[in-house]
Protein backbone atom coordinates (compact mmCIF):
# COMPACT_ATOMS: atom_id res chain seq x y z
CA UNK A 1 0.00 0.00 0.00
CA UNK A 2 1.35 3.44 -0.86
CA UNK A 3 1.59 6.11 1.79
CA UNK A 4 -0.79 8.95 1.11
CA UNK A 5 0.99 11.97 2.47
CA UNK A 6 -2.23 14.01 2.56
CA UNK A 7 -4.04 11.45 4.69
CA UNK A 8 -0.94 11.03 6.84
CA UNK A 9 -0.63 14.74 7.40
CA UNK A 10 -4.31 15.03 8.30
CA UNK A 11 -4.00 12.16 10.75
CA UNK A 12 -1.02 13.75 12.47
CA UNK A 13 -2.74 17.12 12.69
CA UNK A 14 -5.91 15.50 14.04
CA UNK A 15 -3.96 13.64 16.69
CA UNK A 16 -2.06 16.77 17.56
CA UNK A 17 -5.32 18.71 17.87
CA UNK A 18 -6.81 16.11 20.17
CA UNK A 19 -3.69 16.17 22.31
CA UNK A 20 -3.73 19.95 22.54
CA UNK A 21 -7.43 19.96 23.33
CA UNK A 22 -6.79 17.46 26.11
CA UNK A 23 -4.02 19.64 27.62
CA UNK A 24 -6.28 22.64 27.39
CA UNK A 25 -9.00 20.86 29.37
CA UNK A 26 -6.53 19.73 32.01
CA UNK A 27 -5.07 23.20 32.29
CA UNK A 28 -8.53 24.69 32.70
CA UNK A 29 -9.43 22.21 35.40
CA UNK A 30 -6.17 22.79 37.22
CA UNK A 31 -6.64 26.53 36.94
CA UNK A 32 -10.16 26.26 38.32
CA UNK A 33 -8.94 24.21 41.27
CA UNK A 34 -6.07 26.60 41.93
CA UNK A 35 -8.40 29.58 41.77
CA UNK A 36 -10.77 28.11 44.36
CA UNK A 37 -8.02 27.24 46.84
CA UNK A 38 -7.22 30.81 48.03
CA UNK A 39 -10.94 31.44 48.70
CA UNK A 40 -11.19 28.41 51.01
CA UNK A 41 -7.93 29.27 52.72
CA UNK A 42 -9.04 32.86 53.25
CA UNK A 43 -12.30 31.72 54.81
CA UNK A 44 -10.48 29.36 57.14
CA UNK A 45 -8.05 32.12 58.09
CA UNK A 46 -10.91 34.45 58.98
CA UNK A 47 -12.44 31.75 61.20
CA UNK A 48 -9.07 31.15 62.86
CA UNK A 49 -8.70 34.84 63.66
CA UNK A 50 -11.85 34.86 65.81
CA UNK A 51 -10.98 34.48 69.48
CA UNK A 52 -12.78 33.75 72.74
CA UNK A 53 -11.80 35.93 75.69
CA UNK A 54 -12.09 34.23 79.07
CA UNK A 55 -12.23 36.02 82.45
CA UNK A 56 -9.17 35.95 84.64
CA UNK A 57 -9.21 33.53 87.56
CA UNK A 58 -11.74 34.78 90.10
CA UNK A 59 -12.72 33.82 93.65
CA UNK A 60 -12.52 30.13 94.48
CA UNK A 61 -15.13 29.21 97.05
CA UNK A 62 -14.06 27.23 100.10
CA UNK A 63 -15.42 26.78 103.61
CA UNK A 64 -13.71 28.27 105.51
CA UNK A 65 -12.64 30.89 103.00
CA UNK A 66 -8.97 31.21 102.13
CA UNK A 67 -7.12 34.29 103.32
CA UNK A 68 -8.12 37.39 101.35
CA UNK A 69 -10.80 40.06 100.97
CA UNK A 70 -14.28 39.17 99.71
CA UNK A 71 -17.48 40.92 98.72
CA UNK A 72 -20.38 39.38 100.62
CA UNK A 73 -24.04 39.87 101.47
CA UNK A 74 -26.01 38.60 104.45
CA UNK A 75 -29.20 39.21 106.42
CA UNK A 76 -28.87 40.78 109.86
CA UNK A 77 -30.74 37.86 111.46
CA UNK A 78 -27.94 35.56 110.29
CA UNK A 79 -25.45 37.21 112.66
CA UNK A 80 -25.24 34.95 115.68
CA UNK A 81 -23.61 35.06 119.08
CA UNK A 82 -22.20 31.61 119.67
CA UNK A 83 -21.00 29.78 122.75
CA UNK A 84 -17.38 29.89 121.60
CA UNK A 85 -17.29 32.11 118.49
CA UNK A 86 -19.65 34.63 116.91
CA UNK A 87 -20.54 33.97 113.29
CA UNK A 88 -22.30 35.16 110.16
CA UNK A 89 -24.27 32.25 108.72
CA UNK A 90 -25.22 31.61 105.08
CA UNK A 91 -23.27 34.57 103.69
CA UNK A 92 -23.28 34.88 99.90
CA UNK A 93 -19.86 35.48 98.33
CA UNK A 94 -19.51 37.54 95.13
CA UNK A 95 -16.93 38.37 92.52
CA UNK A 96 -16.78 40.27 89.22
CA UNK A 97 -15.21 39.53 85.84
CA UNK A 98 -11.74 40.80 84.98
CA UNK A 99 -9.91 40.43 81.66
CA UNK A 100 -6.30 40.93 80.63
CA UNK A 101 -5.75 44.27 78.91
CA UNK A 102 -4.09 42.89 75.72
CA UNK A 103 -7.02 40.53 75.05
CA UNK A 104 -9.66 43.25 75.40
CA UNK A 105 -7.64 45.75 73.39
CA UNK A 106 -7.26 43.20 70.57
CA UNK A 107 -10.94 42.20 70.54
CA UNK A 108 -13.06 42.96 67.50
CA UNK A 109 -16.43 42.12 65.98
CA UNK A 110 -16.97 38.38 65.62
CA UNK A 111 -14.98 37.48 68.74
CA UNK A 112 -16.71 36.15 71.85
CA UNK A 113 -16.32 37.27 75.47
CA UNK A 114 -17.26 34.90 78.27
CA UNK A 115 -19.03 36.78 81.07
CA UNK A 116 -21.38 36.27 84.01
CA UNK A 117 -24.14 38.18 82.27
CA UNK A 118 -27.03 37.39 84.63
CA UNK A 119 -25.27 37.78 88.00
CA UNK A 120 -25.07 34.05 88.80
CA UNK A 121 -22.39 31.38 88.46
CA UNK A 122 -23.64 30.65 84.93
CA UNK A 123 -21.51 32.14 82.16
CA UNK A 124 -22.51 33.40 78.71
CA UNK A 125 -20.33 33.44 75.59
CA UNK A 126 -21.28 36.87 74.27
CA UNK A 127 -20.60 37.38 70.57
CA UNK A 128 -19.15 40.83 69.90
CA UNK A 129 -21.45 42.58 67.41
CA UNK A 130 -20.22 46.09 68.15
CA UNK A 131 -17.37 47.50 70.21
CA UNK A 132 -16.70 51.12 71.15
CA UNK A 133 -13.60 52.45 72.87
CA UNK A 134 -13.14 55.80 74.61
CA UNK A 135 -10.18 56.49 76.87
CA UNK A 136 -10.11 53.60 79.38
CA UNK A 137 -13.72 52.52 78.76
CA UNK A 138 -15.01 49.81 76.40
CA UNK A 139 -18.67 49.32 75.46
CA UNK A 140 -19.62 46.00 73.90
CA UNK A 141 -22.97 45.45 72.14
CA UNK A 142 -24.37 48.75 73.40
CA UNK A 143 -23.39 48.18 77.01
CA UNK A 144 -25.37 46.86 79.96
CA UNK A 145 -28.50 48.84 79.05
CA UNK A 146 -28.78 46.96 75.72
CA UNK A 147 -27.85 43.48 76.91
CA UNK A 148 -24.10 43.89 76.41
CA UNK A 149 -21.33 44.71 78.86
CA UNK A 150 -19.29 47.75 79.86
CA UNK A 151 -15.64 47.56 80.88
CA UNK A 152 -13.16 49.96 82.41
CA UNK A 153 -9.40 49.65 82.69
CA UNK A 154 -7.72 49.26 86.06
CA UNK A 155 -3.92 48.96 86.00
CA UNK A 156 -3.15 45.97 83.73
CA UNK A 157 -6.68 44.61 83.31
CA UNK A 158 -10.27 45.52 82.48
CA UNK A 159 -13.22 44.85 84.76
CA UNK A 160 -16.98 44.90 84.33
CA UNK A 161 -18.79 48.14 85.00
CA UNK A 162 -22.28 49.19 86.06
CA UNK A 163 -23.77 52.48 87.15
CA UNK A 164 -21.68 54.71 89.43
CA UNK A 165 -18.57 52.78 88.28
CA UNK A 166 -19.29 49.74 90.46
CA UNK A 167 -18.42 46.28 89.08
CA UNK A 168 -21.11 43.92 87.83
CA UNK A 169 -21.09 41.42 90.70
CA UNK A 170 -22.09 37.79 90.33
CA UNK A 171 -22.74 35.14 92.97
CA UNK A 172 -19.93 32.69 93.58
CA UNK A 173 -21.75 30.68 96.27
CA UNK A 174 -22.81 30.46 99.89
CA UNK A 175 -20.53 29.98 102.89
CA UNK A 176 -22.32 28.30 105.79
CA UNK A 177 -20.31 30.05 108.48
CA UNK A 178 -17.98 33.03 108.67
CA UNK A 179 -16.29 33.00 112.05
CA UNK A 180 -15.39 36.29 113.76
CA UNK A 181 -11.97 36.78 115.29
CA UNK A 182 -12.11 37.96 118.89
CA UNK A 183 -10.53 41.29 117.94
CA UNK A 184 -12.53 41.81 114.73
CA UNK A 185 -12.93 45.42 113.59
CA UNK A 186 -15.83 47.00 111.69
CA UNK A 187 -15.42 50.19 109.67
CA UNK A 188 -18.93 51.41 108.88
CA UNK A 189 -19.26 54.39 106.54
CA UNK A 190 -22.65 53.50 105.05
CA UNK A 191 -24.45 56.48 106.57
CA UNK A 192 -22.54 59.32 104.92
CA UNK A 193 -20.10 59.55 102.02
CA UNK A 194 -18.27 62.56 103.42
CA UNK A 195 -18.11 61.56 107.09
CA UNK A 196 -15.50 59.46 108.83
CA UNK A 197 -16.64 55.83 109.19
CA UNK A 198 -17.84 54.59 112.56
CA UNK A 199 -15.29 52.19 114.04
CA UNK A 200 -16.48 49.21 116.09
CA UNK A 201 -14.07 46.74 117.70
CA UNK A 202 -14.48 43.35 119.34
CA UNK A 203 -16.60 40.41 118.29
CA UNK A 204 -19.59 41.15 120.56
CA UNK A 205 -19.77 44.84 119.62
CA UNK A 206 -19.45 44.02 115.90
CA UNK A 207 -22.09 41.34 116.26
CA UNK A 208 -24.51 43.82 117.84
CA UNK A 209 -23.85 46.43 115.13
CA UNK A 210 -24.42 43.94 112.31
CA UNK A 211 -27.64 42.54 113.77
CA UNK A 212 -29.22 45.87 114.71
CA UNK A 213 -32.89 46.09 113.72
CA UNK A 214 -32.49 49.85 113.29
CA UNK A 215 -30.00 49.46 110.44
CA UNK A 216 -31.44 50.74 107.13
CA UNK A 217 -28.47 50.29 104.79
CA UNK A 218 -28.19 46.52 104.61
CA UNK A 219 -25.13 44.37 103.98
CA UNK A 220 -24.66 43.59 100.31
CA UNK A 221 -22.02 42.96 97.63
CA UNK A 222 -21.86 46.62 96.67
CA UNK A 223 -21.11 47.96 100.14
CA UNK A 224 -19.65 45.13 102.23
CA UNK A 225 -16.26 43.40 102.19
CA UNK A 226 -14.69 41.08 104.75
CA UNK A 227 -11.05 40.24 105.28
CA UNK A 228 -10.21 36.65 106.20
CA UNK A 229 -7.03 35.65 107.99
CA UNK A 230 -6.37 32.14 109.26
CA UNK A 231 -9.97 31.16 108.62
CA UNK A 232 -11.51 34.02 110.63
CA UNK A 233 -12.91 37.47 109.83
CA UNK A 234 -10.52 40.12 111.09
CA UNK A 235 -12.04 43.17 109.39
CA UNK A 236 -15.38 44.20 107.92
CA UNK A 237 -15.74 47.30 105.77
CA UNK A 238 -19.10 48.82 104.80
CA UNK A 239 -19.09 51.87 102.52
CA UNK A 240 -21.61 54.46 101.43
CA UNK A 241 -23.41 53.61 98.21
CA UNK A 242 -25.55 56.18 96.36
Amino acid sequence: MRWNHKIGTFTVLLALGITMAGCGASSSTAGSTAASTPSTTSSEAQEAQKTEVQPMQGVLLSDPLSDGTYHISFESDKVWVGERKNTINDAVVYDYDRYTAPEIEASSEGDTIVTHLNGTEETTALTVESIERENNYVTINGGIEEGGIDLCKEEDHYRTLTWDDFPAYYEVGVVKQLVMADDIELSDGAADFGADPVMVKGDRAVCDAMSSEEDVYGWNAGNTTVTIQNGEMTHVDRIWVP
